[in-house]
Formats: structure tokens, C-alpha cells, sequence
């Protein structure tokens, strides 16, 4: 019985089942019939007392071979031991026919259920050889009484039609348990298949990043990825409820009425678009979506969570690419009439016939066009995408290597300290823009302290923080300069908003963008003591940027 389907297997189980049942109440029911009327019936005619004991102990080797079969299917699974039993099964029942006068008795018809049993049970050849077995025993059984107990008019063809017959059914079962088998196999796969499919769908479910929440009619959660129970885990414990469900008692969360409330506004109106909300305990700004688990208004329902930081990271790359392409086309409209009034300019100043005053003029011409080349440069530098791939980089040895760099292609740099702790923080970010950030701030940070102090200086710490509820890297840029008032900084990163005579007023404006594209923010603050503080909150280095 090799190479059976699990689902092929519980169908033989059944048939055998029915079989060893049939194998004790069959002798049992010919004992009972030939002991209500022995005269009237063929049955034990030729010898009864051995019919007696050959039903007698048919019946107790049914009980047996029910009692094995019970035990762990060693009987089933062994083909060798199943072709005995029906070997068995054929030696008695040529006994019991032996000793009730052949095949007149009727007794020869249990020879094809014995057949057809094992043509179910038995898949191969071994069937038909079962058929053989049972027609050349029955063929035996009346030529045995025809010679040695000189019974006349002995059946021979009718022996012979119902040797016909049990080849014809065991050939005919083999076939039907031939398609039974491929069936079920086919159901097996069919199911194994569907098993797989589940489990990669909750497989891609469970990795989502957007979080997933499945409710019930009462509002109540019964599923959610991992996602979804990382946003709202702080809030789970002290809200869950249990429920009896007849003598089970199933353990619900309740929706945290942050959510509770959208919900209820949605079911009012489905078009309504839920604002994004923010998570009680964690600081986290959700955007959620709604929507019926099936057609019907009164279903469970879907509830779609989304991270707000990360759809407006994707709202500022997608600007970051429209302002690229607009650059392009300043460079191109601008650029060129620009220089073109740039070289007039300069030939105008080099002429002897120009007086004083008018060079003065002329100079102020070529100070605004180097004003607004420098505005189109800064923007042209927010647009660059030439490294657009997030690394994991060690934020002190990156460090180390960036500050060397920096301070070999800028004369005013005389110090700048470096200390993070612990030393193997780690960041994703993309390094071509962590280093036009760091150029604006370094730039700035140096000449607030040369002008403070005498001495441009910087001092950069780093780390790790918990901050809204994560585990953060960050990095301070510490100058010593005077600081910017409170007026100055509520404008601090607006753009072309500047202190600086000749600023653009773009350099800190295109740095928190910058920033906010890699899931990072850059604030404003001070010291303890009082010096500027410009610090980079970047995203958990174990987070999958987009």
C-alpha cells in the first residue's frame, strides 16, 4: 500500500472498517440461520459439524484481524499481510461451501464481496490473482464433491459464470479505485496548494509595513499583523476583553478609541477620508483607511494603518523629482541670459570711459548675478539624486572620513571634536545627501563660531535616544556662536529666508528636506549652556526605507 494519499488512505480505512464488520456478523448470521432451521436450509448438508467449526472460527479470526486493524493500521499498511487475510477470507468461505453441498447453497456469491473487497484494498495485480484464487478454490470445492461425495447434477456452469463474474468485478473495481486513487491524489495536491497559498499570504501579510486590523461586528479586534500590533501594542493590554462564545471564551482587544472615533465617522459616511490620527503613548502619526471585509454594510471590517512619516517621505521625494526637473529648465531659461548679463557687466567695468559712479552700478549688477547663480546652484544641488539608495554605515568611522575630507578643502576649520556613544551606532541614510547636510551645517556652525569667538570650531556628538517611543540615532552639530533669536528661528527653515547679507536663503530649507527624505529630522535647539545646537533625529537603522 506504498505511495497512498492521506486522503486515499482515510477512504481504505473506511472500506476496511465495513469489511470486519461484515467479516463477523457473516459467519455469525449463517450459525444463527443453520441453528434455527438445519432442515430446512443446505447449509452444513454435507458436513455439519465441521460447517459448525469452520463459521465458529471464521468468527473469532474476524474479531482478530478487527481488533489488529485498530491498532496503528500495521494490517492495512502491509500489502503482504492484507493478501493474507483475504487468502484466509477465500480458504473459509471454500470450506463453509465444501460443507454446504458447493455452490447450490449460495454460499459462492460471498467469494465477490471477499473479491471486490480486496480489488479496493489491494491496488496492483494482486486483485486479479485474488479472482483466480477464488475460481480455481470454488472449481476445486465442486469437483472435490462430485467424485469423492458422488453428488449428481454438480453446478460446473454455473461455476464457471460466477468465476466470470469475479474476474469482471475485481477488473472493474481495480479501475474504479485506479480513479478513486488518482482523485484523491489530485485533491491532495489541490489542498496542499491552497495550504502553501495561505501561508504566503500571511507570510506577506505579516511582513507588511502597512498595518492590518481585522474587526468584528462589535468593533472588536480578532487579527492583525505585526505591523498593526507594534503601532497599537501600547494600548492593547489594559483594553482586552473576553467574551463567552458557548462554553469557550475567546479573547478580544478593544479598538482604542483614538480609532473607535474614525470609525464610527466612516460607517457614516464610506467617501469620508479619515484624517491621520496620532497614537496615544507612542507619538506615532497614523493615516488610516477603512473598508467592508464583504459587500454587505453590517460585516467585519478592514482597517488599513499606514506610518504618516513614510507617505510624507514619498510626498517630498516625489517634489524633490518635480523640483529636479524644474531646475532643469532654470538652468536652462536662466542660466544662460544671466551670464550673458554677467559678461556684459565685466567688459562694461574693464572700459576707460566708464565713470565712477557708473561702475558702482555695474558692480552691484554682477554681485546679484553671482546672488541668483548661487540661488539656482543650491537648488540644483536639492534635486541631485546620484546616490538614491540607503546604506548602513557606522556613524563614527562615516564621520571620521567626512570630517577629514572636510577639513582638507576648507581653509577656516582649526577643530572639529568628535564623540558618539556607544561607537558602533549605526544609521540608514543615503551618504551623497548626509553630506550636503552636513556641508550647509558645517559651513554655517564655523563661521557663527569664527565670528563668536575667533576660532572656527564645531563639536559633534552622537548616539542613541529613545525618542516618540523608538530606540533613535541621532547627531548634534554644536557651534559656539551667539545663537539665533526667537524671532529668527520660528523662520529658521523657511526658504530664502536668511541673516546673512549674502545668504540665499535655501541651505537649511534644503537640509531638512533632505533630511525628511530619508526618514530623518532636523531641529533646532540649544545647549545647556546655551550654544546653537542643529540635531539629526535619523530613522532605527533596522527600519526598510522606500
Amino acid at each position: 500500500m506504498s505511495n497512498r494519499t492521506n486522503l486515499y488512505s482515510r477512504q481504505i480505512t473506511n472500506v476496511a472498517v465495513v469489511y470486519n464488520i461484515y467479516r463477523i456478523v457473516m459467519p455469525l448470521v449463517l450459525l444463527i440461520t443453520f441453528a434455527s432451521s438445519p432442515d430446512s436450509t443446505l447449509l452444513g448438508g454435507t458436513n455439519s459439524t465441521l460447517f459448525v467449526q469452520v463459521a465458529t472460527g471464521y468468527a473469532i479470526f474476524a474479531a482478530v484481524i478487527t481488533f489488529l486493524s485498530t491498532g496503528g493500521g500495521l494490517i492495512l499498511n502491509n500489502q503482504k499481510i492484507l493478501t493474507s487475510t483475504f487468502m484466509a477470507d477465500i480458504l473459509a468461505i471454500s470450506m463453509l461451501m465444501y460443507t454446504s453441498s458447493g455452490i447450490a447453497s449460495g454460499l459462492g456469491l460471498l467469494m465477490i464481496v471477499a473479491t471486490a473487497s480486496g480489488s479496493i484494498m489491494i491496488r496492483g495485480r494482486i486483485s486479479i490473482f485474488l479472482a483466480a484464487v477464488a475460481t480455481l478454490a470454488i472449481f476445486y470445492c465442486e469437483i472435490y464433491l462430485a467424485l469423492a461425495q458422488f453428488i449428481p447434477n454438480s453446478q460446473f456452469v454455473q461455476t464457471g459464470i460466477l468465476g466470470i463474474i469475479m474476474f469482471a468485478t475485481s477488473a472493474y473495481i481495480q479501475l474504479l479505485t485506479d480513479r478513486i486513487y488518482r482523485a484523491a491524489q489530485l485533491a491532495e495536491a489541490q489542498a496542499s496548494s491552497i495550504v502553501d497559498l495561505e501561508k504566503l499570504n500571511n507570510e506577506i501579510i505579516q511582513r507588511m509595513r502597512t498595518g492590518i486590523v481585522v474587526l468584528n461586528t462589535d468593533n472588536h479586534i480578532v487579527s492583525m499583523n505585526s505591523s498593526a500590533e507594534t503601532t497599537l501594542g501600547p494600548l492593547l493590554a489594559e483594553n482586552r476583553t473576553a467574551q463567552k462564545h458557548g462554553d469557550k471564551q475567546a479573547t478580544y482587544d478593544q479598538l482604542p478609541e483614538v480609532i473607535h472615533d474614525q470609525l464610527v465617522l466612516w460607517k457614516l459616511n464610506p467617501k469620508r477620508q479619515p484624517q491621520p490620527v496620532t497614537i496615544p503613548r507612542s507619538n506615532k502619526q497614523v493615516q488610516m483607511n477603512f473598508a467592508f471585509l464583504n459587500p454587505e454594510r453590517d460585516s467585519d471590517v478592514l482597517i488599513f494603518m499606514e506610518d504618516n512619516l513614510q507617505i510624507v517621505q514619498r510626498v517630498r521625494q516625489m517634489k524633490l523629482a518635480s523640483l529636479g526637473r524644474l531646475t532643469a529648465s532654470i538652468a536652462h531659461e536662466v542660466r544662460n541670459p544671466l551670464g550673458a548679463i554677467s559678461h556684459a557687466s565685466q567688459l562694461l567695468r574693464e572700459s576707460e570711459t566708464i565713470g565712477k559712479d557708473d561702475r558702482r552700478m555695474l558692480q552691484i549688477i554682477l554681485d546679484h548675478c553671482n546672488r541668483v547663480n548661487a540661488i539656482i546652484e543650491d537648488v540644483l544641488d536639492a534635486s541631485r539624486q546620484d546616490d538614491a539608495s540607503p546604506k548602513r554605515i557606522n556613524l563614527q568611522r562615516w564621520l571620521t572620513k567626512f570630517i577629514d575630507s572636510y577639513a582638507a578643502t576648507h581653509e577656516r576649520c582649526e577643530n572639529i571634536s568628535l564623540h558618539i556613544e556607544p561607537p558602533e551606532t549605526e544609521v540608514n541614510i543615503i551618504t551623497g545627501q548626509l553630506e550636503q547636510v552636513l556641508n550647509n551645517l558645517f559651513d554655517n556652525g564655523l563661521r557663527y563660531s569664527h565670528r563668536q569667538t575667533g576660532k572656527a570650531t564645531l563639536t559633534l556628538k552622537g548616539g542613541r535616544t529613545e525618542k516618540n517611543g523608538d530606540i533613535q540615532p541621532f547627531l548634534h552639530v554644536i557651534d559656539d556662536g551667539p545663537g539665533i533669536d526667537e524671532e529668527a528661528e520660528a523662520q529658521l527653515f523657511e526658504p530664502f529666508h536668511t541673516t546673512e547679507e549674502g545668504g540665499t536663503g535655501l541651505g537649511l530649507y534644503i537640509s531638512k528636506d533632505l533630511c525628511e527624505a530619508n526618514q530623518s529630522q532636523l531641529v533646532y535647539g540649544r545647549t545647556p549652556t546655551g550654544k546653537s545646537c542643529f540635531s539629526i533625529y535619523f530613522s532605527h537603522p533596522d527600519r526598510n526605507m522606500e
